[in-house]
C-alpha cells in the first residue's frame, strides 16, 4: 500500500513539474526561408512542436515585448475589468520615458480593460505604469517583483524585468523559448486573444478622432503591406537597442503557429514582419499534423530479474502523440532508442520508466516519456502465472517452427475422402 501511495505521489509531482516546462522538439525541418533576424522560433501551438529555430535560447533585449508580462500580471490581479482608473497628474508626472498616450485623459478615467488594450496595441508605457500603480497602490517595485516571479513560475530561465515597462532598455531581456512559455500562459487568459487582436480602438464614452488609437503591429492592419490575414493576435515593438521584435499567433485550418522574432536587423524594411509572413507561409504549405505514436505502440521491451525467472516489461508512451511532420511523412522511417539502467521490481502499470529518443529518417525528432504497460513484481502469483504462460507460448512457437521445417505426409493421409479433408480445412480458415 505504501509503495502504491509513493508511486502516485511521484506521478503527481511529475505532472506539476511538467507544467513549468514545454517539450521543445529537437528535429530540424528543412526551411528555405532566409532569416536575418538574430533569434527566431516558430512553434506549432497545437502540439508545442518547434518547427524552426535560430538561436532560440539566446537572450536579447526585448523592449515593448515586456508589455506581455505586464498584461499577464495585471490580469492575474484584476477581478473587475470594467473598474475605473483615474489618470492623475501625479501619475503622468512620475512616468519615465512617457509616450504621452494618456495625456488626453488627464484628470479623467479609463477602465482596466482600456488600459490593457493600450498596453498591447500601442507602445503602452504610460498604460503599464497606470495599471501597476492601480494594482499595487503605487508600489511599482512590488509589481516588478510580481513580473519576475511569474516568469520564474512559468519556467523561464533567461528572463528579467527591472521596471514596469521598457524602452531603449538594457535591463529587460528574454529569449524565444521563455517568451513562448509566457505567451502560452497569456493565451490561457480569456481576455488575451481579443485584446491582442485589436488594431483600432476608441475608449467608450470618448468622442473624436483624437481618441482613436491604432496598433503599432502592422501585421494586424488590413491594408498594410505587412498585413497577414492568418495572424490573429500578437505584440510588436521596435527601438534602437532591441531593434525589431514580434510575437505573432496565427491560425489556419485549425492549426495554430506562434512566431517569435527578436533582433530583426533592418528596421526600415520591417524584417520582423516579412520574415514572420514567410515562415508562416512555409509552415502552412509544407507541414502537417499526424498521430505518429498511439498509446499502445510498443517502444521497447526491457527485462527484470525475478526469483522465478526473467520478466519482460513492455514500454509504451501511454498516450497518443501527435506531432508536426513533413508533408511527405513516411511512418517506416520512424525508429526509437531507449536506454536505461537495470530495471528492478516491483514495476507498476503506468510507471514512468524514463525517456526514449524518437528518430525520423535517422535524425533526432523528439524525446518522449515511456511507461510500463503492465505491473510486474506486485503479485507473485500473477507474475509466476505470466512467466509460465510466456514459457508455454515460447514452447508452442518453437514446436510450430520445428514442425514447419520437416516434410509431412498429410497429403497421403485419409485417402478415402481427400476432398472432404480439403473442404474442412478451407472452412476453418
Amino acid at each position: 500500500m505504501k509503495k502504491k501511495l509513493i508511486f502516485c505521489i511521484c506521478i503527481l509531482l511529475s505532472i506539476i513539474m511538467g507544467l513549468s516546462t514545454l517539450p521543445f522538439s529537437a528535429y530540424v525541418y528543412e526551411c528555405p526561408v532566409e532569416i536575418t533576424s538574430a533569434s527566431v522560433m516558430l512553434v506549432n501551438v497545437n502540439t508545442d512542436t518547434v518547427v524552426y529555430e535560430k538561436n532560440a535560447n539566446t537572450a536579447h533585449f526585448i523592449s515593448y515585448l515586456s508589455n506581455l508580462m505586464t498584461f499577464i500580471v495585471a490580469c492575474d490581479n484584476t477581478n473587475d475589468f470594467e473598474e475605473k482608473v483615474k489618470i492623475t497628474d501625479e501619475l503622468l508626472y512620475s512616468i519615465p520615458n512617457s509616450d504621452n498616450s494618456l495625456e488626453l485623459y488627464r484628470g479623467k478615467t479609463l477602465t482596466v480593460k482600456d488600459l490593457l488594450i493600450f498596453v498591447m496595441a500601442t507602445n503602452g508605457n504610460d498604460a503599464c505604469y497606470a495599471l501597476a500603480d492601480h494594482i499595487t497602490g503605487g508600489n511599482r517595485d512590488a509589481f516588478v517583483d510580481m513580473m519576475n516571479k511569474k516568469a520564474k513560475d512559468l519556467g523561464c530561465t533567461k528572463t528579467k524585468f527591472s521596471s514596469v515597462a521598457a524602452r531603449n532598455d538594457t535591463t529587460h531581456f528574454s529569449n524565444c523559448e521563455d517568451l513562448y512559455r509566457i505567451l502560452k500562459y497569456a493565451l490561457s487568459i480569456p481576455q488575451y486573444s481579443e485584446i491582442a487582436s485589436i488594431y483600432m480602438y476608441q475608449p467608450e464614452g470618448y468622442e473624436g478622432d483624437e481618441h482613436i488609437i491604432y496598433t503599432t503591429n502592422s501585421i494586424l492592419k488590413k491594408g498594410s503591406p505587412y498585413y497577414y490575414k492568418h495572424v490573429k493576435n500578437g505584440k510588436y515593438g521596435v527601438d534602437s537597442i532591441a531593434k525589431g521584435n514580434i510575437i505573432a499567433v496565427s491560425e489556419y485550418a485549425n492549426v495554430s503557429y506562434a512566431c517569435i522574432i527578436l533582433g530583426a536587423q533592418q528596421l526600415s524594411e520591417h524584417n520582423a514582419f516579412t520574415e514572420t509572413k514567410q515562415l508562416l507561409n512555409w509552415s502552412y504549405t509544407t507541414l502537417g499534423s499526424k498521430e505518429i505514436i498511439s498509446e499502445s505502440t510498443v517502444i521497447d521491451i526491457v527485462t527484470a530479474q525475478a526469483p522465478w525467472g526473467t520478466v519482460e516489461i513492455e514500454l509504451t508512451s501511454g498516450k497518443d502523440i501527435e506531432k508536426v511532420v513533413p508533408a511527405k511523412y513516411n511512418a517506416d522511417l520512424l525508429t526509437f532508442e531507449f536506454t536505461s539502467d537495470d530495471v528492478s521490481l516491483p514495476v507498476f502499470i503506468g510507471q514512468n520508466m524514463g525517456t526514449a529518443q524518437v528518430y525520423y529518417d535517422g535524425k533526432l525528432f523528439d524525446e518522449i516519456d515511456v511507461v510500463s504497460n503492465s505491473s510486474r513484481g506486485v503479485s507473485m502469483l500473477s507474475d509466476i502465472s505470466g512467466f509460465i504462460g510466456s514459457m508455454f507460448d515460447k514452447t508452442i512457437i518453437q514446436t510450430q517452427e520445428s514442425e514447419t521445417t520437416e516434410p509431412t505426409a498429410l497429403s497421403t493421409q485419409n485417402p478415402d475422402n481427400p476432398k472432404e479433408k480439403e473442404t474442412k480445412t478451407t472452412q476453418a480458415e
